[in-house]
């Protein structure tokens, strides 16, 4: 790929690449890994719950497509415009507010009465969601050494996963324990006391600080599109809806679907952790292996394998140990395929309009996750069933293999961008 509006040296280019991974750096990771964690713990939190909720609450199934896709329009709306703002005020203080925003509204779902409160108790939880997201993708990116960007963004991301496996395992224990509230209650606890937390603990990214005087620092919006840069915009942006479109409808529906079809609730959970365990690997190994095979390898076949195990769990429901392993499967081949679109998310764009171009490209895929609940929630109100579900879903996300095919290919074309990586990583001062 070509252009950017960063710039390709620095008098420390060498020393972010030779500077070793600290203590200070894994700190950094880590507390952004926390953030992730507990976004894939109220992702499959909702989805597991939503039985349960409707029940109680008078809620007829097809209209909690609305209620997820209330939540993914928020998380549009967070990345798109607190993404911005990071780039503009900083990424710490984006991503406290933002953290401590949807542990207050996972509270308040807790407490919800109706319908009403729920869509917009969840649509609130989303925007925190979606803008702590370019914020930690920003600042994971920025501390770490330039050589390991692609990796430690990836392993970094690889919370999302984890929270869902532990949203899964919890709630297959805690729903029929204690009630569905108890779940939004715990998932809303431990968030809340890490936007404290990260007042003291997180600091600042060093390469924003360092550009923010700067005219070289004052990125915006129209620059994704400058230098070279448009096309590789467009494509992350259609690759990204196809891949959250089918991650994010698998968390939220199948539960229900699986439902329908005899899975009673404990086993669609530990099926959902099946996946979101998959989901683990593949995630933690996407940066690696992105800065070793390129884009054009593994992009496209990632996206074409998890298309194929999606389609495959309508058939093979409600027998429990199929649905797990292809969950499972599914979880490994669309977790690399987003953590690679992740990492190039963050390697693409400079320091200037990374939070932007970040942001950006997880709102398209936000946009693809509103769609798709509401999509299946048209589909099961006409009357499919799970069978019919699972294959139109997935065969929707082959255009993202398209996508990323286009993206590899012209990726080839202009050198690696886990190679370039644009610009380098500012050494942690060493009492950081």
């Amino acid at each position: 790929m070509t252009g950017s509006i960063g710039d390709r040296s620095s008098p420390r280019a060498s020393a972010g690449e030779a500077e070793p991974l600290g203590r200070a750096h894994i700190r950094v990771v880590a507390l952004c890994a926390l953030v992730a964690l507990f976004d894939g713990m109220d992702l499959q939190s909702i989805g597991l719950a939503a039985p349960s909720m409707g029940a109680a609450l008078q809620i007829a199934p097809r209209a909690f497509g609305p209620v997820f896709s209330a939540a993914l329009a928020g998380l549009a709306i967070g990345a798109l415009s607190l993404g911005a703002l990071a780039d503009r005020v900083g990424r710490k203080r984006v991503l406290i507010g933002a953290t401590a925003c949807f542990a207050v509204f996972t509270l308040c779902t807790a407490a919800t009465r109706g319908l009403g409160d729920l869509l917009v108790y969840r649509f609130l939880t989303g925007v925190g969601l979606g803008g702590a997201m370019p914020s930690f993708i920003s600042l994971a990116s920025e501390y770490v050494p330039r050589r390991m960007r692609a990796t430690m963004v990836s392993l970094m991301w690889a919370g999302f996963p984890v929270g869902g496996v532990v949203g899964g395992l919890l709630a297959s224990w805690l729903i029929p324990a204690a009630g569905w509230r108890a779940l939004f209650l715990a998932g809303g606890v431990p968030p809340l006391l890490l936007a404290v937390l990260l007042v003291s603990a997180l600091p600042e990214s060093i390469a924003f600080l360092a550009r923010y005087d700067t005219p070289a620092g004052r990125g915006r919006g129209r620059d994704l599109f400058a230098r070279g840069l448009a096309m590789p915009t467009l494509l992350l942006w259609v690759a990204f809806f196809f891949a959250f479109l089918i991650l994010v409808t698998n968390s939220a529906w199948s539960p229900t679907l699986l439902g329908a079809v005899g899975m009673p609730i404990d086993r669609s959970a530990l099926a959902m952790a099946a996946f979101n365990f998959g989901s683990v690997i593949g995630t933690g190994a996407g940066g690696w292996l992105l800065a070793r095979l390129g884009t054009l390898a593994l992009l496209p076949a990632t996206f074409a394998l998890s298309a194929l195990a999606y389609a495959l769990v309508g058939a093979a429901a409600p027998a429990a140990a199929s649905v797990s392993s292809l969950q499972g499967a599914f979880g490994l081949c669309v977790g690399c395929a987003s953590s690679i679109l992740i990492a190039l998310a963050a390697l693409v764009y400079p320091t200037a309009i990374r939070a932007t171009g970040v942001g950006c490209a997880m709102a398209a895929g936000r946009l693809g996750s509103f769609c798709g609940p509401l999509l299946v929630g048209f589909l099961v109100g006409q009357g499919w069933s799970a069978a019919g579900v699972f294959p139109a879903l997935g065969a929707s996300v082959l255009i993202g293999a398209l996508a990323s095919l286009l993206l590899g290919l012209r990726e080839r074309g202009a050198g690696s961008m886990a190679e370039r990586q644009i610009e380098p990583a500012r050494p942690m001062p060493r009492g950081g």
